[in-house]
């Protein structure tokens, strides 16, 4: 499930890979630095194996931030606050 994050500062957006993703929130690993407490944007693309669904519009809190290995890489943790289909 592809995922896009949207930084409040900025038009760019950047991908994700996530790790885990479930109702209530999702864990995903980036190379764009994160610190708790931040909001973001996020764009979740669902599977069409799944379902025939659009892509997912999520405004999620950043709940932690774990590194990942050497690579510069985070993982990223949050809670989903509101979403919606486009």
């Amino acid at each position: 499930m592809p995922i896009t994050l949207a930084m409040n500062s900025s038009a760019e957006s950047v991908p994700a890979d996530p790790m885990n993703v479930s109702t209530s929130g999702a864990y995903f690993a980036t190379s764009v630095k994160q610190r708790e407490g931040v909001k973001l944007e996020l764009r979740l693309k669902i599977p069409e194996e799944i379902k025939s669904l659009p892509p997912i519009e999520c405004r999620f809190r950043v709940a932690h931030v774990d590194p990942l290995g050497g690579n510069g890489m985070s993982g990223v943790g949050g809670h989903f606050l509101y979403y919606s289909l486009d």
